[in-house]
């Protein structure tokens, strides 16, 4: 399911880091701890598994602000406005929205880093309207899609969607995290996509590059390189309808592969 969350600022604080993403993932989980701890801890440090990795099934949006300036040299996002609202979506059946709803509703998100943080209030959470799902979709980000390879030496390429080996990647990922949503919900292997199904990707106009830093001013701080672009995708719906819910690429539950179908 997916949620459209309304907030707005508490306090006099209004600068909070251009790279938020990994900040408000913390904040959803202390969201999410506060509530309930059990779904928190299960989110955190167990996921879906399979194939040795580890899937949260969750992905979010950027923040999308009522009125904001971006001070690129101090690294801030000035919120001139008071409110602002981002969708959240994951990967679980409809009968849970009360409970989904429940986990956020007149609850605070704390998004900032050392420098500077803006607390926020949870005003009101909305179901948004499932979409019609086909086996060929066009796609529009609303947070950037994360792909990465990795290499024989440990490193890692972080993918251009004009990469050879984007599309395939891309799929690989949809079929590991639909294999590990159907062990941790029992299902029997009749469900299960092995085999690679035929499909296809198409990046569809400009294609803007979006770094994202996370853990910054640590000694952990990573540049990630994800993209921002609209795409045509075919391939089987269940796919489709988990790639929506659950986000495309690496890392949806820090913030990267949240998309929207485009009209």
């Amino acid at each position: 399911m997916r949620f459209r969350i309304h907030i707005s600022k508490i306090g006099n604080e209004s600068f909070l880091p251009i790279n938020y993403q990994y900040e408000l993932s913390s904040a959803i989980y202390k969201t999410i701890d506060r509530a309930d701890s059990d779904f928190s801890r299960f989110l955190h440090e167990e996921g879906y598994l399979a194939y040795g990795n580890k899937f949260r099934l969750f992905t979010f949006s950027r923040i999308f602000f009522e009125r904001s300036k971006v001070i690129k040299d101090a690294g801030r996002i000035h919120h001139q406005g008071q409110s602002a609202n981002f969708e959240i979506s994951f990967l679980i059946d409809r009968a849970a929205e009360g409970f989904i709803k429940g986990l956020f509703i007149d609850q605070d998100l704390v998004i900032g880093d050392k420098i500077s943080k803006v607390t926020y209030e949870i005003n009101s959470i909305e179901a948004i309207q499932a979409p019609v799902i086909s086996e060929v979709m066009q796609y529009r980000c609303l947070s950037p899609i994360f792909i990465r390879r990795k290499r024989k030496d440990g490193g890692e390429d972080y993918l251009h969607p004009e990469d050879p080996d984007y599309g395939i990647l891309l799929i690989q990922n949809l079929l590991s995290k639909s294999k590990a949503f159907e062990i941790a919900n029992s299902q029997d292997n009749e469900g299960f996509i092995d085999s690679i199904p035929n499909f296809s990707f198409k990046p569809l106009g400009k294609i803007y590059k979006n770094g994202v830093k996370i853990k910054q001013l640590t000694a952990q701080a990573t540049m990630l390189i994800g993209y921002m672009y609209e795409f045509e995708f075919r391939a089987p719906k269940e796919l489709q309808e988990l790639g929506y819910y659950a986000g495309f690429g690496h890392l949806g539950s820090q913030g990267f592969g949240c998309v929207e179908v485009k009209s």
